[in-house]
């Protein structure tokens, strides 16, 4: 459950900052970067993760998940098509 809420907290940021670029149609890729105080595992977020941006831009995008020292919670990069 405590999945849940990080997940659900990624994915508002990454919708948050991608609606200033009206151009947007998919969200691609994202990279995270993740404490392991959070304690989550990576495929566990990623599931989750996965489940709760279905019928979103981000439904489908590539997560990348580095697991790394602390308790922080850091969207590194978002990629996304955008229209011509």
């Amino acid at each position: 459950m405590h999945e849940y809420y990080l997940a659900k907290s990624v994915l508002e940021s990454v919708l948050e900052k991608i609606s200033l670029f009206k151009d947007c149609q998919k969200i691609t890729f994202i990279k995270l970067k993740i404490g392991k105080l959070k304690m989550v595992t990576a495929d566990l977020f990623k599931e989750t993760f996965n489940q709760i941006a279905k019928g979103t831009l981000c439904e489908g995008a590539c997560l990348e998940v580095e697991i790394v020292e602390g308790d922080s919670l850091i969207v590194e990069n978002i990629e996304g098509d955008f229209k011509d």
